[in-house]
């Protein structure tokens, strides 16, 4: 059993850390951000203790870059990674669609409905972080409902990337209402049990990231990070390689 004062450390340490990651991922901490030991402990009013545990914990979901002795920065946004994530929560999500079609009730139809109406307003208020943590708690009925909240858990947590792309395609123009058309056309499958529907317009609802893509580079540069495969170390000197007398 903890202590009461390990249990009030730990409380301390996941609140920060909860934080920290909700400021990321909401972009409140824009890619690119400088964020040190000592401002977010003053900002916090903790020790150094709990934010630095934080920081290596946000470290290895890929949301800030350590530099030891020099800086910590909120990571640049990794299209690669958002690839690889894309491709967990696609997996998990088509999952789930089949248990969760037949247990499906006209209760969990009525709120998805309700957390389309939820989006809508947010869109006409251009409430983008409400908007998409309504878009989330669509998809995360699925999971609910399908009996595997633990699948859901595991792409909340390994997500941020994602997130933050998700969250800057709303705000460019139409984007948001294109989202809700679509949710409205699973939601018209749902409700006639059509799994093959379902699967294929939820496909096309993920997929539409890489259709705009480019327009995110183009509109918000400094939030991404250059592709890979470049590698500077990588440099013909010319000339033969040595090799040693047989």
């Amino acid at each position: 059993m903890k202590t009461p004062a390990r249990q009030s450390s730990g409380n301390v340490q996941d609140s920060v850390y909860t934080a920290l990651r909700k400021s990321i991922i909401n972009l409140n901490l824009a890619p690119g951000t400088a964020i040190s030991e000592k401002e977010i402990s003053l900002r916090y009013q903790v020790s150094r203790t709990p934010v630095r545990e934080a920081f290596i914990h946000l470290s290895k979901e890929g949301l800030v870059k350590v530099i030891p002795q020099r800086e910590t920065l909120v990571s640049l946004i990794d299209l690669d990674r958002v690839e690889q994530e894309l491709f967990l929560r696609e997996s998990l999500e088509m999952a789930v669609l089949k248990p969760f079609i037949s247990r499906c009730r006209p209760a969990h139809i009525s709120e998805l409905e309700e957390i389309v109406e939820t989006q809508i307003a947010a869109s006409g208020r251009n409430e983008f972080i409400n908007f998409i943590n309504s878009d989330d708690r669509f998809h995360r009925v699925f999971f609910e409902v399908a009996g595997h909240q633990l699948g859901w858990e595991v792409l909340d947590s390994m997500c941020g990337h994602y997130h933050r792309v998700r969250l800057l395609t709303v705000w460019l123009n139409g984007i948001a209402q294109n989202i809700v058309g679509q949710h409205k056309e699973i939601l018209t499958d749902i409700k006639n049990k059509d799994l093959h529907g379902v699967r294929l317009k939820l496909n096309q609802h993920l997929h539409k990231l890489h259709t705009e893509e480019k327009l995110l580079r183009e509109k918000f540069p400094d939030y991404f990070a250059s592709p890979q495969g470049t590698n500077n170390f990588e440099v013909d000197f010319g000339g033969f390689p040595l090799f040693p007398s047989g």
